[in-house]
């Protein structure tokens, strides 16, 4: 029996396979081998670790030379949104239900870190190193990584790299007003505006709950009307409805970006939402704005397609500013131009939020109207009010009221008069058609 630790234990482990079977480290379908490889060469050697079973050390050995370290039980957790490494030793899980928990274990190194994040990134073909110390990857199992190391951080941090973990699960109405992020008017609210039409953008930082509200909105469209996504890296809406025979029940076009430093083979989120306008789509759905896409995607709006997006930004106006921005990144029409654009293509405006004790509202649901003179004029149609704000024991406790601030404007209630809402419905919303014309 030799006692040893992990490290070294893992050092000559790795200079035997390298010389005996180097090929199972890089071809994936000899890894079953490689793990027989690994067990009979501890088992030979008779390694003793402390705090490992043969079968963990084994396992973790394995883990090691071909997944992801320290990282490979937390990228598939159901339970587990994101793993933020701010450096080599300190590595932090973010539940679902908002905990933040530190890991015991970290990477053995600096130079560790960075050759586990180097493997992640591999996956989707990113390269990170001291020419491009800043990197974009995904996995296959819809994982978004950021990843950013020395000069751009300390180098004794080695990396800092956030990991998204997307949940594929079917969100609806019920699912938002079951967890009190909105009401039912609200939703039906919402999702008549998306039916019928209306161009809407939801705003909010990260993790406010922007994409879960809006796969809800696109997962209560009919199944005849055409839905085409655009997301960049990562798959966030999970629209396709199928029977228990497997059989797919909706239209629906889902598309990736694929980004790449080679311009012949990069396919940019703006590409994608001007070819989504040749598949004569119902509504364009864009994961989220953030770069020069924001123009495209205003240009399908105003020429009459329904769009709806995401984008980090603040309620309303700040909604709008951070488009129009966005929108200068391509054509430099001056911010006034723009500003009118973003407001003309987007007349709504849902904003966000996730709050102190870990809960999501709609916060705030704004309408714009461009008059002919260009001026614009915000109304709030909806909003939640926060009432008290506790902390004791170490929790928030945060309660408040939805509230119905003003009915849209006679503006909007015509276009979606015109877009043949149901006058049964459309009155729950609007007062009435004579007094939407003259408004």
């Amino acid at each position: 029996m030799t006692r040893t630790d992990l490290w070294k234990a893992l050092e000559e482990t790795q200079l035997y396979i390298s010389k005996y079977y180097a090929t199972a480290l890089t071809d994936e379908d000899k890894h079953d081998q490689l793990k027989a490889y690994i067990e009979k060469f501890v088992l030979d050697n008779g390694y003793l670790v402390d705090g490992f079973t043969d079968e963990e050390l084994i396992n973790r050995l394995y883990s090691e030379m071909v997944e992801y370290s320290i990282l490979t039980p937390y990228l598939g957790a159901p339970d587990i949104d994101e793993i933020n490494v701010n450096a080599w030793d300190d590595v932090v899980l973010t539940y679902s239900d908002g905990r933040m928990v530190k890991t015991e274990e970290h990477f053995h190194s600096p130079g560790h870190a960075v050759d586990i994040v180097k493997r992640l990134l591999h996956h989707s073909g990113m390269i990170i190193d001291n020419a491009m110390p800043i990197a974009q990857g995904h996995l296959p199992n819809n994982t978004r990584i950021t990843a950013i190391k020395s000069p751009v951080v300390d180098e004794d941090c080695g990396i800092s790299v956030s990991i998204r973990l997307l949940h594929p699960q079917r969100v609806d109405r019920k699912c938002l007003i079951d967890s009190g992020m909105a009401t039912e008017e609200i939703m039906e609210f919402l999702e008549m505006c998306v039916r019928y039409g209306v161009s809407l953008v939801v705003a909010g930082r990260t993790s406010s709950g922007k994409t879960t509200l809006l796969n809800a909105l696109l997962g209560s469209i009919p199944d005849d009307k055409r839905i085409y996504t655009i997301e960049s890296g990562a798959r966030e809406l999970f629209l396709v409805k199928r029977n228990r025979f497997g059989e797919v029940q909706n239209n629906v076009v889902h598309t990736l970006s694929r980004p790449s430093d080679n311009g012949a083979y990069n396919i940019s989120q703006e590409e994608l939402v001007v070819a989504a306008l040749r598949f004569d789509p119902d509504i364009v759905a864009v994961g989220e704005i953030r770069d020069a896409e924001a123009n495209s995607a205003v240009e399908a709006s105003l020429t009459g397609h329904t769009v709806v997006t995401t984008v980090h930004s603040g309620p309303g106006e700040a909604a709008h500013g951070r488009i129009a921005l966005l929108c200068q990144r391509r054509f430099e029409l001056g911010m006034e131009v723009s500003l009118s654009q973003a407001r003309q293509a987007f007349p709504l405006v849902v904003f966000a939020h996730k709050c102190e004790d870990n809960s999501r509202k709609v916060m705030d649901i704004s309408e714009v109207y461009v008059a002919p003179g260009g001026q614009a004029e915000y109304r709030c149609l909806y909003r939640y009010n926060i009432t008290e704000n506790e902390y004791k024991n170490g929790h928030f406790t945060i309660k408040g009221d939805f509230e119905k601030v003003n009915p849209p404007s006679g503006h909007l209630c015509t276009i979606l008069t015109r877009s043949g809402v149901p006058q049964e419905l459309l009155g729950r919303f609007c007062t009435g058609r004579k007094e939407a014309e003259a408004e």
